[in-house]
């Protein structure tokens, strides 16, 4: 089972996606299209608390949860 979540981070648009366990991320762009980026996010991360942990890596409360 595979969850995704897209939020937007400084005024970047970034997918995170749950695939078999790993979560990634990408970073979208205008057209569509995605490039990996490289953070590591803990497996034992859940989706509800990925807007906090966004927070906490880049030290302060700017991430949003786009729908």
């Amino acid at each position: 089972m595979s969850s995704s979540v897209k939020l937007d981070v400084f005024g970047k648009r970034m997918l995170v996606e749950r695939v078999e366990g790993a979560w990634r991320t990408y970073l979208l762009a205008s057209d569509g299209k995605r490039s990996l980026v490289n953070i590591s996010i803990p497996e034992t991360i859940s989706e509800s608390e990925l807007v906090q942990y966004f927070d906490d890596i880049y030290q302060r409360p700017a991430v949003v949860r786009l729908r």
